[in-house]
């Protein structure tokens, strides 16, 4: 009997590709989409296995209608479509975001656990780990270094800074350049666009509640430092006068 399942996956580079170049990784970007196999028969299918590109599924519920669902994300996400089923996930949000929707709309949908390959596995490890020394040699000595308040995410792969309303989200991404993501509750997009240098609007996820406001996408380190450096200057010199 073929299951009606709706899938998140997330492409990657596998060690075959990384071996050339090992700072390449994949930008911040999702594929939503619908399957009548089992997950890890469709991640198979997908690339092939002699693929020096992998896709790893990440999350996928069965006993829903899924063809139904899939039409309705893709509606609600097409400010951030990318092209066809891939979306811009800039703040690794949308995967959370998904969940909640089918929990809250579709109680009868039942999450389906993945197996990955082992050599998907292998890669999404490389990466990350690659990904979290870029962030431990050259994110955090400089944070220390203008004495900006930050933390970071639980998996080392990126830096929360907290700066007046803003919450700044920093991640490593293609070939040693970063993306800022600027979140505020108080903040307007033209705020935030005026506020930090060099960013650009972000619609979130087409919904109107969301707290996302702008971006400084794939941009070189010491560019992004610049225009936080420049607003926290900025925000200093108010507190004082």
């Amino acid at each position: 009997m073929t299951q009606n399942t709706i899938y998140i996956a997330e492409p990657i580079f596998s060690e075959k590709l990384q071996k050339f170049d090992s700072e390449l990784s994949f930008p911040p970007i999702k594929k939503i989409g619908i399957t009548t196999d089992l997950p890890e028969r469709r991640e198979r299918e997908l690339l092939g296995t002699i693929s020096p590109v992998k896709v790893s599924i990440i999350k996928a519920w069965t006993a829903i209608d899924a063809r139904r669902v899939e039409s309705m994300l893709h509606t609600i996400l097409d400010n951030s479509r990318l092209d066809g089923e891939y979306f811009w996930d800039g703040n690794e949000t949308l995967v959370d975001a998904v969940s909640d929707f089918i929990s809250a709309y579709h109680p009868e949908a039942e999450e389906i656990g993945v197996i990955d390959e082992a050599d998907v596995v292998a890669a999404a490890e490389s990466i990350q780990k690659k990904s979290s020394q870029r962030i431990y040699t050259e994110v955090v000595p400089e944070l220390d270094r203008r004495s900006l308040n930050y933390s970071l995410t639980k998996n080392g792969r990126a830096v929360r800074i907290k700066l007046g309303e803003y919450t700044l989200g920093l991640a490593g991404r293609t070939g040693g350049r970063y993306t800022l993501t600027i979140w505020s509750k108080t903040k307007t997009t033209e705020e935030a666009l005026e506020d930090f240098k060099g960013s650009q609007e972000l619609s979130a996820n087409g919904t109107d509640d969301s707290n996302r406001r702008a971006r400084i996408p794939m941009s070189s380190l010491p560019v992004i430092l610049e225009s936080i450096s420049d607003f926290a200057s900025r925000e200093l010199y108010r507190d004082h006068n």
